[in-house]
């Protein structure tokens, strides 16, 4: 007897598909890095598995220092990156496991 199908298993390392909401994205230093809209860079949320903890990372450089913090759940952290990403007029579009 089938009770249903598996719970999908979701990863350690999310990405966050990012898009401007309208005109340019802006931050307290100039624009943000338009490559985050094209694919030419992403940024990952990764699960440490040492300690269980939820971080930010782009594919090359450094996330700015607002997003250099660490969380105890993946919705924390995408609630938290919400918040950040909204007051630069981006949102999250998508998240790719």
């Amino acid at each position: 007897m089938t009770l249903g199908a598996e719970p999908k298993t979701r990863s350690d390392d999310r990405v966050f598909v990012l898009e401007v909401i309208d005109g340019n994205a802006k931050n307290s230093h100039g624009l943000t890095d338009s490559r985050l809209f094209t694919g030419g860079n992403r940024i990952h949320t990764f699960k440490d598995p040492e300690t269980c903890l939820w971080y930010f990372k782009y594919d090359a450089g450094d996330v700015p220092e607002k997003l250099k913090c660490q969380f105890t759940s993946f919705s924390a952290a995408k609630k938290f990156a919400e918040a950040y990403y909204i007051a630069r007029n981006i949102r999250i579009k998508e998240v790719l496991d």
